[in-house]
């Protein structure tokens, strides 16, 4: 089993231009998960992901990506958007999208979750239910949507039309997409997944060292307030509790977990659980983890040089892992 290291070198132009987009981030307001704040984002992010899904959607078919929307069956059903590639899939990728686990939802992804579908790939992106103190829900139900949502795409990957999977996930979803890889090899259905991608994710909810020096010049969140917010995903929890492996992948047994790539960004608080968690996933696996200098929390969704350099390297990383006969365990 292997961890490989990959460092980005930024050529000068790029550099400048990523340092530009820092800039315009230093500038707006910091995350941070208290009540007020959640109820009322949550109010605007469901207008925005209705308004983003309107114009994507006619732009991904004119790439022949079509949509399709399904639900899971059980109690809470899960909503599910799925990107059919034009012509039969090469593999099925879960896709389990970010936002702190109270914003975002399966659109949010659309830019590289198109981009994939038009290289061939089918995207199956989840809906999970976000987290809302005022209605009690809590980390425990995110984590039974992405479950419901996984299985519901392994028993059905004939209809989807192919037989490989890939789990992918970044920031709480990378968190969300760890923690469904081990339900589904405790399940005995790891073997059809032939990879994870990672991508910024948030492995311990106990907080890693860099998220507890994180100070009030980070970018994106806010920082000294950072250990309190993963502390509100499990109220009931204290220390000790949030490290469990059932809510923080990164002290879980990975043995028998396929292949995973992870990427953070040098200046992302959360630097520290990729790279623990590429540390430990590389005991067991095969592990690639990108460091990407000079880059925040989210570089996905900023574009620039980091974002579409992440978007090339998932995309070859996943084309490489096909290429591979067997998963490797």
């Amino acid at each position: 089993m292997t961890l490989r290291t990959h460092t980005v070198e930024f050529p000068p132009p790029q550099l400048a231009a990523q340092r530009r987009i820092n800039a315009i981030l230093n500038r707006a307001p910091r995350f941070r998960t208290d009540p007020w704040r959640v109820e009322a984002g949550q109010q605007l992010s469901t207008w925005l992901e209705a308004a983003a899904a309107a114009v994507t959607t006619p732009r991904l078919k004119k790439r022949g990506v079509t949509v399709e929307i399904v639900h899971t069956d059980g109690d809470h059903p899960v909503h599910l958007r799925i990107l059919h590639p034009s012509g039969p899939p090469r593999a099925i990728i879960l896709d389990i999208h970010g936002g702190g686990w109270v914003l975002g939802g399966a659109s949010l992804n659309d830019r590289l979750n198109g981009y994939l579908a038009h290289n061939g790939y089918c995207v199956v992106s989840v809906d999970y239910r976000l987290l809302s103190e005022r209605r009690h829900v809590y980390i425990d139900a995110a984590i039974a949507d992405c479950l419901a949502a996984a299985y519901w795409t392994v028993t059905n990957v004939d209809r989807l039309g192919a037989a490989s999977l890939f789990i992918m996930g970044e920031s709480a979803g990378g968190h969300l997409a760890a923690l469904t890889a081990l339900a589904l090899r405790d399940q005995g259905l790891i073997d059809l997944v032939r990879g994870c991608v990672l991508a910024y994710g948030v492995f311990d909810l106990s907080a890693t060292d860099s998220v507890r020096a994180a100070g009030p010049q980070v970018l994106l969140f806010n920082g000294p307030t950072m250990r309190a917010d993963l502390a509100r995903l499990a109220p009931d929890r204290d220390e000790a509790g949030l490290r469990r492996a059932d809510v923080s992948p990164l002290y879980a047994d990975l043995a028998g977990l396929p292949p995973a790539l992870l990427m953070a960004g040098e200046l992302d608080p959360l630097f520290d659980d990729s790279l623990l968690m590429a540390t430990r996933w590389g005991r067991v696996a095969d592990v690639d983890l990108i460091r990407v200098p000079e880059t925040p929390h989210g570089f996905l969704h900023f574009g620039g040089p980091a974002a579409r350099g992440a978007s090339t390297a998932i995309l070859r990383w996943l084309d490489a892992r096909l290429s591979v006969d067997k998963p490797n365990r």
